[in-house]
This record gives structure tokens, C-alpha cells and sequence, in this order.
């Protein structure tokens, strides 16, 4: 906006010039009259770029009284702060506790670009209930994570999002998703033939090392890939994978999901920073390997899920679009999607595009956010023995038969279900939300501007003292059975999200968790860290580059 208005400006001075000074129209003078609009535009162009960046947020911002860090590099704000962070929600928790009662954090990023944080239970119910159209996906966003998540269901706004949702809403209701236990069921057993293998190859002492992010990410991906696609990856298994779509001509033929999703979530330092300046300014031209690897395996991942939608309508060009019971039964997403959107469908004429999008943000949100529950209940087992053998004892004597717990049983253990909501309180898989004011608005009593950005951090209410008290930091599963005040209202949980927008696999991934948690608390018992680890940073995930953990079978005999 500010170079349109710079590039108009100019025009018409130069104009204005012109017309006072005709000499300047002559062929001799037209190359002085050309400098003298470019430089009319250069110099108006960073006086109000200064103004902007150097002004404007220190003395005329109407935002600029309200709390927040003060520490701030002149151009950069507190940009190079956060990239650098121990994680990527560890500052906003230090500008919160700093703050807890302020209604919203105002902190400055790159080029001193003013950024409000969300802080009070009242501000968050505000952005994600009552307001919660009144602000969309910013375009920094969308750079960032367009060429992950497509355009599916994450990107839609207003009346499409409502739209899509109610369709997709089917497709994650209870009963579905209870269908697809049996997958979870079959993956927690890969799960512990893995370990066995860890453990087997430890003759000393039967005690295996296993790097619970690597085997937890192959493990949800086949859940994902299974229940969203159809397909069986097979990552956890000795034998080759199951299915393996070939890789583009000239890069070899054994390239897989696993490897791709690998590459997009296991980047390096200067691969994050590229993923991050990309919200700002265009980095994916830049020839270097970190962008090539990345664009490959975005492209490979559309492609392919392009072919299986293709393929799919082919497989059911035979079903009418009115079977209502052909719907009611479709096995996994993409059929479901394929089926609602055939000609007389609810979802006619969606495009190919839209359905790939809907696909790419269930596979990346579904098997990266699961997996890092589990990776970080895993932590939790290892380094709180207490804990872990609480969770054990209660498995054991409430489900002493169930083979294959029910979700009604699952549902039943007490500690488990406040171990898992533990969990997620305190290492939210989701750091980050961003969101934008698209029109102006009220924030618990705070006025917001149009345009400006908003960033949800569900952390700040999950960490807060002033809700979950002097123990906040604390992992306690048993809290759960006794809320207080402000602990009862749902936006002090936002582990996935809350309001229109909150996360439609919710159900799926706690189903899903406390399925793999039960199968692997009553034959494994996790004993240390084997290794340190840092989590990663830059990321809209708290992931840690690498988790192992020392793990041991339990025998017939032990009961702790």
C-alpha cells in the first residue's frame, strides 16, 4: 500500500510539474523530468518508511500505551528475541506473567510492525467466540505455510468456512471416528514391536533407547494416512512399505510420505529462518538446498494426493451422489470427500484444489499435533516415575480384561483423561495462532485498529498463575478432578483452540492418544532421558529435535 501510494504521489507531482513548468516536456529535458519523479518517489518512499517504522510506533500509535516488552531492537523489535527463544512459547510466558493482568501484550516485530497478544480469559473469548469472524488468516501467514497447507478448511473465512465445516462435521462425529479405533488399536502393537526391537538389541541389560519423535511422527502418519486417505504406509514395519508412490523422474523411487513430512517439520536452523522470512519477504527463488528439498517435497505431497482424489472419483463413478447410505459408510476421508462433492452432492463443484487443501491440513495437523502429545506424555512418564506408575495402576486395575479398551472405557479412567488434558496444558503441541483484524474491534476493552495482527498463544492462558495457581508449572494430572473459577471456563484450555474455528479433529486425536498411552503403559515402562535435547525453534509446533528415552518390557509379573 505504502509503494502504490508513493508511486501515485510522484505521479502527480511530476505532473503538477510538468504543467507549471512546460521546457520539461521537451525531448532534451525528458530524462531530467523522468529523475525527477524517481527521485520524488525515493525520497517520499523512506521518509515514510522512517515515519512508519521509527515514528509512528513510539508517538502517534494508538496502540502504543499498552503493555508489553520495552527491550526492543530499533528495526527489529523483538523479532531476533523470539527466534532465539529456549521454545518457540517461552517469551510470551515471561511477557504474560510480567503482564498477568493486562487485557492484551503489545510487542513490536520485524520493521517495528506493532503485534498484539491475546492475555485475559475474556480477550481470547473475544477473538475466538464473539468476534471470531471479525478477523482472518493474515497474508504473512498464508506466505508462510501456503505451499504445507494448501487451501483447505484452515484458509477459508466468513460463509465458506461455515460451509465446509458443517460438511467436513460428519466425517468427525463420534461415531466415525470410534470406527477407526481399531486403526489406532493395530498401530499402538506396531508401536511396541518397535521398542521390542530397541530392547533386543541391548542383550545387557533389556533395556532399549528409543527417539520417541522419530517412531511416534511414522506411527501417526500411518494413522493419518489410513484414516484420511485410505492407504496403509507401514512406516513401523520391518518390510517395505505397503504403498510408495514413486518419486518425480530423476530422484529415485523409494521417496515416501514419511520422508516428505520428514523434510517439511525436521528442518534446519537456516531451513526455519527461510520458512519465517518468507512471511515477510520472498525467499523460495533463493538456490540453495534447504528450498529445493522443501518445494520437492511439497510438490510431491500435492501431487500425489492429487492422483489419489483422481483415482478415488474413478473407483466411485459407479455410486450415485444421493446414496445417502454410501455416504454414511465411506471408510475414510478422502472418499468421503470425493462422494459429497460428486455432481448432486452438498459439496458440488468444490474444486480439486480445495479438496487436496482439506486433505494436506488433516494430515499435517492430525499427525504432528498427535504425535507430539504422545512425545511429550512420553517425557513426562520418563523423568515422573510417580506419575507413571499411577497411570499404570489404574489401567490395570480398571481395564484388567480389556484387550481392547472401548472409547466408553477409555473414557472411564479419571487419570488418564487429566494426564492427557495435563499434557496438552502445559506442551501444547500449537504455539502459535495468527489472525489479523479485519475490521476494527474490541478486545476485553482494548480498541483494535483494522489491519492489525493478533497472535493467539494458547500458553499464556494454559501457564497463567493467576488461573491455574502458584503450581502452574507443575504436572498434575489430578487437578483436573477438582477445577476452581476461571479453570472451568473453556477458553482457559486452548490446546485446540475454542469457538467456529476450534479444531475439528479434536475428539479423533484425545481417542487416538489415550488409545496408544493405555497399550503402552501396560507392557513398557519408560526409565530416563537417555539424551539432552533442545526443542525446536522457529516452529508453530513445540517439538523437540530429538527425544530418546530408555525403555524396558515389562514382565508377566510386574504390576509397577
Amino acid at each position: 500500500m505504502d509503494l502504490l501510494t508513493c508511486v501515485c504521489l510522484a505521479a502527480i507531482e511530476a505532473k503538477v510539474i510538468t504543467f507549471f513548468f512546460p521546457t520539461v516536456l521537451s525531448t532534451e529535458a525528458w530524462p531530467f523530468a523522468i529523475w525527477n519523479a524517481v527521485s520524488l518517489f525515493l525520497l517520499q518512499y523512506f521518509t515514510l518508511k522512517c515515519y512508519r517504522i521509527l515514528v509512528h510506533p513510539v508517538y502517534f500509535s494508538p496502540l502504543r500505551h499498552l503493555p508489553g516488552p520495552t527491550d526492543n531492537h530499533f528495526f527489529l523489535g523483538q523479532a531476533l528475541r523470539l527466534l532465539w527463544a529456549e521454545t518457540p512459547t517461552s517469551l510470551y510466558v515471561q511477557w504474560m506473567r510480567e503482564n498477568p493482568d493486562a487485557p492484551v501484550i503489545r510487542y513490536l516485530s520485524f520493521a517495528n510492525s506493532e503485534v498484539l497478544v491475546v492475555n485475559s480469559i475474556h480477550a481470547h473469548k473475544a477473538l475466538l467466540q464473539t468476534n471470531c469472524y471479525d478477523f482472518r488468516k493474515p497474508d504473512t501467514l498464508r506466505r508462510m505455510v501456503k505451499e504445507i497447507v494448501g487451501n483447505g478448511i484452515f484458509m477459508l473465512e466468513g460463509e465458506i468456512h461455515r460451509a465446509r465445516r458443517k460438511m467436513l462435521a460428519a466425517s468427525f462425529s463420534n461415531p466415525q471416528i470410534r470406527k477407526h479405533q481399531p486403526i489406532f488399536q493395530r498401530v499402538a502393537r506396531q508401536l511396541g514391536g518397535v521398542f521390542d526391537q530397541a530392547i533386543d538389541c541391548n542383550t545387557h541389560d533389556a533395556v532399549g533407547v528409543v527417539d520417541c519423535r522419530k517412531v511416534f511422527c511414522r506411527a501417526t502418519l500411518d494413522i493419518i494416512a489410513e484414516t484420511a486417505l485410505g492407504i496403509e504406509l507401514s512406516h513401523l514395519r520391518v518390510t517395505t512399505s505397503a504403498y510408495q508412490p514413486s518419486a518425480k523422474p530423476g530422484s529415485g523411487s523409494g521417496y515416501t510420505f514419511h520422508q516428505a513430512y520428514d523434510t517439511l517439520f525436521t528442518q534446519r536452523f537456516a531451513s526455519k529462518v527461510l520458512l519465517w522470512a518468507n512471511a515477510f519477504v520472498p525467499t523460495r527463488w533463493i538456490p540453495v538446498k534447504a528450498n529445493h528439498d522443501f518445494l520437492f517435497a511439497t510438490i510431491w505431497l500435492r501431487d500425489v494426493l492429487t492422483g489419489l482424489v483422481r483415482d478415488r472419483y474413478c473407483v466411485l463413478s459407479e455410486i450415485v451422489a444421493s446414496d445417502a447410505q454410501a455416504k454414511r459408510e465411506s471408510p475414510d476421508l478422502l472418499t468421503y470427500l470425493v462422494t459429497e462433492s460428486r455432481p448432486g452432492g452438498p459439496a458440488e463443484g468444490i474444486s480439486e484444489d480445495e479438496l487436496v487443501g482439506h486433505l494436506l491440513q488433516f494430515m499435517v495437523a492430525g499427525h504432528e499435533t498427535s504425535a507430539m502429545a504422545l512425545v511429550w506424555s512420553v517425557y513426562v512418564m520418563a523423568t515422573k516415575q510417580d506419575i507413571q506408575s499411577k497411570l499404570r495402576t489404574e489401567v490395570v486395575e480398571l481395564l484388567p480384561h480389556a484387550v481392547d479398551p472401548t472409547a466408553a472405557e477409555l473414557d472411564s479412567l479419571p487419570y488418564l483423561n487429566g494426564f492427557v488434558k495435563e499434557i496438552l496444558r502445559l506442551y501444547s503441541p500449537a504455539t502459535l495462532m495468527y489472525r489479523e483484524a479485519a475490521v476494527d474491534v474490541n478486545l476485553d476493552g482494548v480498541f483494535v485498529p483494522k489491519g492489525t495482527t493478533v497472535e493467539m498463544v494458547p500458553s499464556v492462558t494454559m501457564r497463567n498463575p493467576h488461573i491455574w495457581g502458584e503450581d502452574v508449572d507443575v504436572v498434575d494430572p489430578s487437578r483436573w478432578n477438582h477445577l476452581t473459577g476461571d479453570q472451568h471456563s473453556p477458553y482457559a484450555f486452548e490446546a485446540f483452540s475454542n469457538g467456529p474455528r476450534i479444531c475439528i479433529g479434536r475428539s479423533f486425536a484425545l481417542l487416538e492418544i489415550k488409545t496408544i498411552l493405555v497399550e503402552m503403559v501396560r507392557h513398557y515402562r519408560f526409565l530416563y532421558v537417555a539424551k539432552p535435547f533442545s526443542v525446536g525453534n522457529p516452529s508453530l509446533i513445540l517439538r523437540p529435535t530429538s527425544l530418546q528415552v530408555a525403555v524396558q518390557k515389562l514382565g508377566k509379573q510386574t504390576d509397577a
